[in-house]
């Protein structure tokens, strides 16, 4: 089989550009243009939310088409239940060394110097913080954010947060959040929600499947993924867009349905996709052997891990 191209040689790392990803983007620019403070992004586990939220780094713009600078940090369940461990959080995301004596207001005032001055690239003077894996944070930890706020506009700097998180365990915090009590909290920066899907029918996975018959993987980008991968097919005029009918089947009658999965995570759908295009297809040399292409669907499904491994320890052993 041929070595990979340069920009697939890490497939784990492998993005193409999605209609959930530019609906996202769409999303968040329509917010920060109309002057909202932020807003949250929820979606089930596994879906692409911080593969989404990542590509997204330098395509956020105002009205004049310029730049608006966004920084990203997130939280996982290690970290310090505190004010200050946020405070901490934040300012090394911003790239700073962050010492045990450097007390909340310090932390403060240096992580407001750099996002005003990152501001200033822009007429709006507008930066933006996407927090990732926001349902890791206690109620008390949010008002850092608040803080982070009121300092900014003193500087007369916009400052937008756009929190990420689980759905199903933000939900705790979002009915908390609809109190009375933290009514600040709200209207700052949760008056806006959106939803963040993976792929949920035909019409969307035969877009996905289509970024890779456009997606250049050369450094001349004069070859596509689909073209590198499977020259006899792609010769031939087939485009990898055209299994998206068999591949929806089989997806959804051997796991989707079964799984009750709402929708075909991004991060299972890059995995089995990049088994099919790089290991099975290539075997294919005919586009009208309709066998051959099911089976490689199959193959490449099955080897994805799409049904949870551990399952498998409450099943029945198979007789003999």
């Amino acid at each position: 089989m041929r070595e990979p191209a340069s920009k697939l040689a890490d497939a784990s790392s492998f993005f193409i550009p999605t209609p959930m990803v530019d609906a996202l983007h769409q999303c968040l620019e329509e917010w920060t243009q109309c002057g909202h403070n932020g807003g949250l992004v929820v979606g089930e586990s596994r879906q692409g939310k911080t593969t989404a939220v990542l590509a997204l780094s330098d395509r956020l713009t105002n009205r004049d088409n310029q730049i608006i600078p966004l920084f990203r940090m997130h939280f996982g369940r290690r970290d310090v239940d505190s004010v200050r461990a946020v405070f901490g959080k934040i300012a090394r995301s911003l790239g700073y060394q962050v010492r045990r004596h450097q007390t909340s207001d310090e932390l403060q005032e240096q992580i407001s110097v750099r996002l005003a001055e990152a501001a200033l690239v822009n007429d709006d003077r507008k930066v933006v913080l996407v927090v990732d894996e926001a349902q890791m944070l206690s109620l008390q930890q949010f008002d850092v954010f608040s803080e982070i706020y009121n300092q900014l506009f003193d500087f007369r700097i916009n400052f937008v947060v756009f929190f990420v998180a689980n759905q199903d365990l933000f939900q705790p915090l979002a009915q908390a959040l609809l109190s009375d009590e933290y009514r600040y909290l709200r209207d700052r920066f949760f008056n806006n929600l959106t939803f963040y899907y993976g792929i949920r029918s035909e019409k969307e996975l035969a877009q996905c499947l289509a970024g890779y018959d456009n997606y250049p993987v050369t450094e001349d980008e004069r070859i596509t993924a689909t073209a590198y991968f499977c020259p006899s097919l792609y010769e031939r005029g087939w485009r990898l867009a055209h299994l998206a009918s068999a591949y929806w089947r089989h997806y959804r009658e051997r796991y989707g349905v079964p799984l009750r999965q709402k929708a075909w995570g991004m991060n299972q759908f890059i995995r089995s996709t990049n088994l099919l295009l790089m290991d099975y297809l290539p075997l294919c040399c005919d586009p009208a052997d309709t066998p051959m292409l099911e089976a490689c669907i199959i193959k490449s499904l099955g080897a994805a891990g799409i049904e949870p491994a551990l399952a498998q320890l409450f099943k029945e052993p198979a007789d003999g």
